[in-house]
């Protein structure tokens, strides 16, 4: 079994579930309700906040990563925008009120998660740590620490590519 498909009992009638071949790909198989089981992909959008030539980092205060600096971003809930998860997801970290200005792309293909990635805009408020997060910073764009996640440095590329045609 992949590390994406780690469901091991059936979600309606809690049924052990098998590996069966679904179109030439072993996938989870519910035997009593007689059904292949799909695992869907989770969604999430990362902000990256610039100001002058910084940008806003978090540190975490939760797993994954804990303690590592990264991107705001998070989950976008179901039946939720994206746009107005990246609203909330930044002020719940960084207290801030900020706004999608322009979608940097979707990243995808490297675990349970598709990401998307937008510039946005610093609107009202300080930044400062608020829930999961320890410590927030402005790092100059040449200063960045290691960030942790999948799709990191393919983001701050595509960021830095989109600075440069500005």
């Amino acid at each position: 079994m992949n590390m994406i498909e780690q469901n091991k009992y059936c979600q309606f009638c809690g049924t052990h579930l098998v590996r069966k071949y679904d179109r030439s790909k072993m996938r989870s198989f519910c035997e009593a309700c007689n059904v292949f089981k799909y695992v869907d992909p989770k969604v999430a959008v990362v902000a990256i906040v610039p100001s002058n030539n910084t940008i806003l980092l978090i540190r975490r205060a939760i797993e994954p990563h804990l303690g590592k600096w990264s991107l705001p971003s998070g989950y976008v809930d179901r039946g939720e925008s994206i746009e107005n998860a990246l609203v909330r997801e930044v002020f719940e970290e960084t207290t801030i009120c900020a706004s999608p200005h322009r979608y940097l792309g979707v990243f995808s293909g490297k675990g349970p998660v598709i990401v998307h990635v937008y510039v946005a805009t610093h609107k009202s408020g300080t930044a400062k740590a608020a829930e999961e997060v320890s410590e927030i910073k402005w790092f100059e764009l040449g200063k960045i620490p290691e960030l942790p996640f999948p799709y990191d440095q393919e983001i701050m590329s595509a960021y830095k590519t989109y600075l440069h045609n500005l």
